[in-house]
Formats: structure tokens, sequence, C-alpha cells
């Protein structure tokens, strides 16, 4: 695959990736799978999964749907949110960068097209692979969110990860 990711709306021919995020397991990985879903169709057909708390864009590489990605609201105070990042790729996609690409391009679109000051991820703590990732890409690991999400019938600590806007700019690129 080629070395540039975008990510755009998400069109009819798209749906499939949100099925799976719906029904398969293996799309969302073992770090973050919590169940069946249902609506996801609907809502798409109703706001197009873009909202002012919510949005879902297919990851695209090389005119290909290679993923979902996705940024919700996390309010602050009455005044302030940060953006809440997700990413889902293809298992068959995995292990190819596709979501280095996806990650940097979603930093780069909403510091660029938002008023934010932080960006922010959640992350099962037994997730070292994507917690490495990041690290790499210059967001902070701030704390463990002790029992915040129940996965496999237990309830799981998440690492909070952080970047501001200020540390963004002295970033380097991708590799």
């Amino acid at each position: 695959m080629g070395e540039k990711v975008n990510c755009r709306p998400l069109s009819e021919n798209d749906l499939y990736l949100l099925d799976r995020l719906a029904r398969d397991p293996e799309f969302l990985g073992p770090y973050a799978w919590t169940g069946f879903r249902s609506g996801l169709r609907e809502l798409w057909a109703q706001t197009g999964l873009q909202s002012d708390d919510l949005t879902v864009l297919a990851v695209i590489e090389q005119d290909e749907p290679v993923g979902l990605a996705t940024w919700r609201k996390v309010a602050y105070n009455n005044t302030s949110h940060a953006w809440n990042l997700g990413l889902c790729i293809l298992p068959e996609m995995r292990r190819k960068r596709c979501a280095v690409r996806a990650n940097w391009w979603l930093v780069d679109y909403l510091f660029a097209h938002t008023q934010a000051n932080r960006l922010e991820w959640h992350v099962d703590i037994d997730n070292a692979p994507v917690r490495a990732g990041l690290e790499k890409a210059g967001f902070v690991c701030e704390g463990v969110a002790r029992g915040a999400a129940f996965r496999d019938g237990t309830w799981r600590d998440i690492c909070l990860y952080g970047l501001l806007r200020k540390d963004y700019f002295g970033l380097p690129a991708p590799t």
C-alpha cells in the first residue's frame, strides 16, 4: 500500500465497515471489542455520522477504505472540550503503518480545522502496541483511569493519553 492516508465521510459503499464494527470482534481487536452493536446504519442515514459531538470517517489509502477514524467531544467544563480519538483498521491492513498515518491525519486535521487545544486517546492498559505508537507520535500518558471500561466480563483499566496543540507544532512528521 501507499504512503498517503486520507479520511473522508462514509459513503453507502463504505457501510460494510459499520457492519464489521457492529458484528466482528476481530475488526476492533482484543482490546476494544465490547460486544455487538446495532443502529449504526440508522445513525449514518440520519446524520452521516458527522455531528458536533461525534464524527466517524472512512480511512482511505490508495482510494480504498482500510478502516474507520472517529473523534468525539469530551467536555471538561461548560466552555472547554477535547477530542477523544479512535481508529479501527481492517485486520488485514494492520502492521502496514496505516494506523500511524491515519493518526497523523487526525491530529493534523483537528488542530488545523478546530479550536481544540487538546486531543486524547483512551487505551486499554494491556494494549502495549497502541500505547507505544501513541508515545512515539508525541502523546503523553497522563494517568490511568482504574476500572473505567467493561470488557470480557471484567472492569479494565484505561490509560489516558493527551497531546496539546503547543506540543504538536514541535513534532516531526512520522517516518
